[in-house]
């Protein structure tokens, strides 16, 4: 599509900018939030962003309609000076595709937004973003702009110049244009899913702006806007452009905030057109765990006494207390039994040295380490004489040794009585990697080779032209029988319970070997499968090295043999890592049999966290993908100090976009948020919500159950100490 450039007078947009300062001359600074979502998702006013962002952590889900477009939107704050927004948009005038295929589903659009503020809002200066729309789509709606927004006590106020579908009104030309008279014109649609960066800051600009009003009533927001657009050339997928009548270019709109997570919009844009909206919101970085609702409460410690006092030690009566009159050894089998019950720690043996115990084991109820750890400190105080003075917990994965975290019993028994704070307790905890010292064995837990669990099981697949959601229900029963402490053979059988997989007809083109697009065969031929089948042994090769060997059905579309290693000094904020992989692709009913395609995979992977306060997350992965192609996968991942991430991740190859077809280039956006936020009771588990806008064969990995970099999680002490008043709870 190529935009025209048309002079018009404007006048609205600096009388807009005009109104917001002079309402401020009366208005008094407001405590509350003039931040709120636009139709388009992220922060904005209706169909224009603004240049503020939400709170860091911020996650919304938004849905509004202005006919012909219903928009869903997810937008994340991962930092604050940065803002994603990913989007379905719905066109009630296109069909998806031919009635036999699609039905009556309308076209879907995908696309995906970024926001970058440039500098903070200071007493006299705006706060400035730079934006980018449907930078990773089809191009309908491509655009980017540079936005300012001032305060002035109840009323924001928000002006900004646009290229692309924004700016269509086109109110003088590009003033880029004398560095290169490319940038007069804007080119038409490129590949759907292209970054489509031959686009960028091309063609005439048009003006935007309008104010946020928080009104007398608190719940209530006024928004007027002045559209840089005026939808004369309206672009549709495999149609010619279209206009769209707009009788005004002021949209006018009420945000109706009913409670802090919800808001519903409604108003009037184009002069003609109605809009409504409904947004979800919360903020991930701020929720905390309600697992403590349904758990079982903390035992009290046995005594609490103050070394600095001459005042005899309060006893606090306990079953477990020892028989310290007689002298009685522990009963170190009846305290490992303690602690699976009271802390979720799998006790495989239990050590000690001088005045310290230290219990070798698996951490398996909580999910921050320092609530395991104190639970396991009250099962030790109760237990234990008082020439114990350190308790050690060796964390173990697979029977692997990861890292040892030692408590001084005396602090914690000060902080639980608060006589001292978190940073002096803080200074009592130590984190370090497995001990290379004599220890004195004390006790052998009996070795549990046979276990398993049955879950439920939920598939989907989003925006296809079959239907918008196609999902599948399942019970998935899941095994697992060792060997050793190091070496044991898993697997799961999922049957089908319900699913519209009916729908499921659309196989998507492809130029290179199908080691992905036979999706919908993977997913439909067989009601009962075995997506996993595996033999897995994992070991310390060294102070700072471990390595895993696998083979069996690695995952639903592949089996084989392979193998990693992992090099993560302690402590550091560093890692390096490579896999090797010999796959053969399954047949598809994902029972014994294999198909011809077969291929060898592998990656060297380096990792890197940035930051201290706010950590960033690097993986760079570079090697040889499922179909043969051979490139880079960049994953960015943004950790919060109570656990939950919010990342993205791209992969480009030695494959063209033509020979990659639509989408151009492998990416994704993700989430994770631990199973406590959701469940009322403790877990280890974490739900991981990915979007992945096309499924495709170029830059494909194979899909591993185990990974040496997250089993080792614990050397890095992060989510230990950022998280340490858990100890108490």
């Amino acid at each position: 599509m190529t935009a025209r450039h048309r002079r018009r007078p404007v006048h609205l947009a600096p009388g807009l900018l005009a109104l917001a300062i002079a309402g401020s001359l009366h208005a008094q600074e407001s405590a509350h939030d003039l931040v709120t979502q636009s139709d388009w998702g992220g922060a904005g006013l209706l169909q224009t962003p603004t240049a503020r962002m939400e709170a860091e952590g911020q996650f919304s889900l938004s849905a509004s309609y202005t006919a012909p477009y219903a928009r869903y939107n997810l937008s994340m704050q991962p930092l604050p000076w940065l803002e994603g927004t990913f989007r379905y948009i719905n066109i009630n005038t296109v069909r998806y595709g031919v009635p036999s295929l699609s039905g009556d589903q309308h076209y879907k659009d995908k696309s995906i937004d970024l926001k970058l503020r440039l500098w903070q809002e200071s007493r006299y200066l705006p706060e400035v973003a730079l934006g980018f729309r449907d930078l990773g789509g089809t191009g309908l709606f491509s655009s980017e702009y540079l936005v300012a927004s001032k305060r002035f006590g109840t009323i924001d106020a928000s002006l900004g110049l646009a290229t692309g579908y924004m700016g269509n009104r086109g109110d003088f030309a590009n003033p880029l244009r004398l560095i290169d008279d490319r940038f007069e014109t804007r080119p038409g649609l490129g590949t759907p899913g292209d970054v489509g960066a031959e686009s960028i800051f091309r063609g005439p600009i048009g003006i935007f702006g309008g104010i946020t009003w928080q009104t007398p009533l608190d719940q209530l927001l006024l928004k007027v806007e002045f559209d840089g657009n005026d939808y004369k050339n309206e672009a549709r997928p495999r149609a010619t452009p279209i206009e769209i009548e707009q009788s005004s270019p002021i949209n006018v709109g009420l945000v109706y905030r009913p409670s802090p997570n919800l808001q519903l919009t409604a108003g009037l844009e184009r002069g003609n057109t109605a809009v409504i909206g409904l947004t979800l919101t919360t903020n991930l970085a701020t929720t905390r765990s309600n697992a403590p609702i349904m758990d079982r409460p903390a035992l009290p410690l046995r005594r609490h006494s103050d070394p600095d006092s001459s005042a005899p030690a309060v006893a606090v009566t306990s079953a477990l207390s020892p028989n310290e009159a007689t002298g009685a050894a522990p009963d170190w089998a009846g305290i490992a039994a303690d602690l699976n019950q009271e802390a979720g720690i799998r006790v495989s043996r239990i050590t000690r040295r001088d005045h310290e115990v230290i219990i070798h084991g698996s951490h398996n109820r909580y999910f921050y380490p320092a609530q395991g750890i104190g639970r396991g400190a009250r099962v030790l105080d109760n237990a234990l004489g008082d020439d114990v003075t350190w308790f050690t917990f060796a964390h173990e994965r697979a029977g692997t040794p990861i890292a040892e975290t030692s408590v001084e019993r005396q602090a914690f028994a000060d902080y639980v009585d608060r006589r001292i704070d978190l940073p002096a307790f803080a200074r009592k905890v130590e984190l370090a990697p497995p001990a290379q010292q004599r220890r004195e064995e004390v006790y052998e837990a009996p070795f549990r080779r046979l276990r398993g669990s049955i879950a439920p099981g939920y598939k989907q697949i989003l925006g296809g032209p079959d239907g918008f959601i196609l999902y599948q229900l399942s019970a998935d029963f899941s095994g697992s029988y060792w060997f050793s402490r190091n070496t044991w053979l898993s697997g799961m059988v999922s049957v089908d319970i319900a699913n519209n997989f009916d729908k499921f007809r659309y196989d998507a083109p492809t130029r290179l070997p199908r080691v992905r697009t036979w999706q919908r065969q993977y997913m439909t031929t067989s009601d009962v499968t075995v997506p996993n089948l595996q033999l897995t042994t994992v070991h310390q090769l060294g102070r700072d090295w471990y390595g895993m060997a696998y083979a069996g059905y690695l995952e639903s579309m592949y089996g084989g043999v392979g193998g990693e290693v992992l090099y993560r000094p302690f402590g550091e904020q560093w890692a390096i890592g490579a896999d090797i992989n010999q796959v053969r692709q399954r047949d598809f009913d994902q029972h014994a049999g294999f198909r011809d395609y077969e291929i060898t995979t592998g990656h060297i992977t380096g990792y890197y966290t940035f930051g201290r306060t706010r950590r960033l997350q690097a993986n760079v992965s570079v090697g040889k993908y499922l179909a043969g192609d051979i490139g880079t996968t960049v994953n960015l991942t943004r950790r919060f100090n109570n656990g939950v991430t919010m990342g993205a991740y791209a992969t480009k190859t030695n494959i063209s976009s033509r020979t990659f077809g639509e989408g151009s280039f492998d990416k994704g956006i993700y989430f994770s948020i631990p199973m406590d936020f959701v469940l009322p009771r403790p877990s280890r588990a974490r739900a991981e919500i990915m979007w992945q806008p096309l499924f495709r064969d170029g830059g494909a990995k194979l899909f591993r159950t185990y990974g040496l970099y997250p089993m080792t999680g614990e050397r890095s002490g992060e989510l230990l100490f950022d998280n340490l008043e858990w100890i108490d709870r």
